[in-house]
């Protein structure tokens, strides 16, 4: 059988070595679909109970988070208004990955801190508007019933009455002062807040349209851009113009200070009393009309309230009224990404069984922002994900280690012991089984493992022997040494 194998290839020497090329090409070709493989696959069979549990576990809540560790001396120094703003940016770069399952930290608890203040001062908003028509109307009436009633005969009485009322009436106006006052600072520090974000989004402008692919995109950006400066430019004007309504409500106390001043001098001549009476009249109206005007300002900037959107406070005062509470302890919905004293976490939820490059990817976009940052003394990404892939690089590292090394003692021996013609033909005859093996695990979807590592070793020790054994046998036959049996 071997003689006429022998005599098959001796006939036929240059079609058995292009065969032999070609399908050493093939093979070389699937060394670089070989993956290593760190996953759960490698340690348990896919069609067992166990592992289509967990696998059906991810697709519903994620995989293993990547951990990002923020570090600092104390908890306030952990939640400044910078570390927030830093991790927002870091949960916007990797917003662009559909393998990400849900990204948890403190951003979220802010967002929604914020989005609760922005409701609460719309409905304060409306509360003061629909408060000032209602004073409005209040005011008419009354000013109604002293004209019906300037001829009664009981004017004490109706002064008496008149008097209770401008005293409520004063009080309200000096709480709509202060209510007032509140909301035109309100009204700038959204105004301020909106400015810093188109100041913060026009720098990303400006660092896309380097890209000339992305030029559509940072035209519809930059008009996003310029409608929310627009906005701000329309928020700023309205606290300018708003600036001079608490100057109102100081005026109308005035105003009912002197009728109430006007009332206690008055004499108890009927005539005289009629006239005064009518002059409160005249004057209460004037003030209706004014308080109409403010209610009709202010129901107007609550309907475009809505196109405000709550962001990141860039005040550490605002920050810090959301994360501790009245006691000056953390809120307890902030207390779930504490780990000690000097630890913040930020975690990274990804989707079960995702590819290796992928992976690969966001660990490098986390690190790479963390940098930019100038955080990467101060962060510790960390996780089973990021131990995956340090694993993987450690194998491929170690491997190619492994594989030099044996090379390079293999040479040396073989040169100092094994002395024949083509003494290194061995190795050339090894590092060709090393890559069919390898290439036959590529074309068949065998990923490389800590365990299949473990059979180079012994494939290059048996190759090796036997290869020197039958160079050997062969170089005596050459020889003459021996008769061919």
């Amino acid at each position: 059988m071997l003689n006429k194998l022998a005599s098959f290839i001796m006939k036929r020497p240059m079609k058995i070595l292009l065969v032999g090329f070609l399908v050493f090409i093939g093979l070389l070709t699937g060394v670089t679909q070989v993956e290593l493989n760190t996953g759960n696959d490698t340690l348990i069979q896919e069609d067992t109970q166990e592992y289509i549990d967990n696998f059906e576990y991810q697709a519903e809540f994620g995989s293993d988070p990547i951990i990002v560790m923020y570090q600092a001396e104390d908890v306030e120094n952990l939640f400044t208004v910078e570390n927030i703003a830093y991790m927002k940016e870091l949960e916007d770069v990797l917003s662009y990955y559909d393998e990400i399952f849900t990204i948890s930290s403190p951003v979220a608890l802010v967002e929604e801190f914020a989005g609760q203040q922005a409701t609460e001062f719309e409905t304060g908003l409306l509360s003061v508007s629909t408060g000032l028509s209602d004073v409005a109307t209040n005011l008419n009436g009354m000013s109604t019933m002293i004209l019906e009633s300037a001829n009664a005969d009981d004017i004490d009485e109706q002064i008496l009455q008149l008097n209770t009322a401008i005293n409520g009436l004063i009080t309200g106006q000096e709480n709509l002062g202060l209510g007032v006052t509140q909301l035109v600072a309100g009204f700038t520090n959204y105004s301020s807040q909106i400015f810093t974000i188109t100041d913060s989004i026009q720098i990303v402008i400006d660092d896309l349209a380097t890209d000339p692919l992305l030029a559509a995109q940072v035209l519809d950006l930059q008009a996003e851009n310029d409608a929310l400066i627009s906005l701000a430019n329309q928020m700023s004007g309205v606290a300018t113009n708003s600036e001079s309504l608490p100057d109102v409500a100081d005026n109308t106390v005035i105003g009912l200070q002197n009728i109430l001043l006007g009332l206690t001098s008055m004499v108890a001549d009927q005539t005289e009393m009629t006239g005064q009476l009518t002059t409160l009249a005249n004057g209460l109206v004037e003030i209706t009309n004014g308080l109409n005007s403010m209610s009709t300002n202010l129901t107007m900037i609550y309907n475009n309230f809505n196109v405000l959107e709550p962001g990141i406070p860039t005040e550490q005062s605002t920050l810090d009224m959301m994360i501790y509470d009245e006691f000056g302890d953390v809120r307890g919905v902030f207390n779930s990404f504490i780990v000690d004293e000097s630890n913040m976490m930020f975690l990274v939820v990804l989707n079960g069984e995702i590819d290796a490059d992928i992976l690969g990817n966001i660990i490098d976009s986390i690190n790479e922002t963390l940098e930019s940052q100038g955080l990467e003394n101060s962060t510790l990404v960390s996780g089973k994900p990021v131990l995956d892939k340090s694993i993987k690089d450690e194998m491929m590292g170690s491997m190619q280690i492994m594989m030099g090394l044996s090379a390079l003692i293999m040479v040396v021996v073989l040169l100092i012991v094994f002395k024949v013609r083509w003494s290194l033909l061995p190795l050339v005859i090894i590092l060709i089984a090393v890559i069919a093996t390898i290439g036959i695990m590529g074309w068949l979807g065998i990923g490389i493992t800590m365990v299949s590592m473990a059979v180079f070793p012994v494939l290059i020790g048996l190759g090796i022997d036997y290869s020197i054994q039958f160079q050997n046998r062969y170089t005596e036959e050459l020889e003459g040494g021996a008769e061919i049996e």
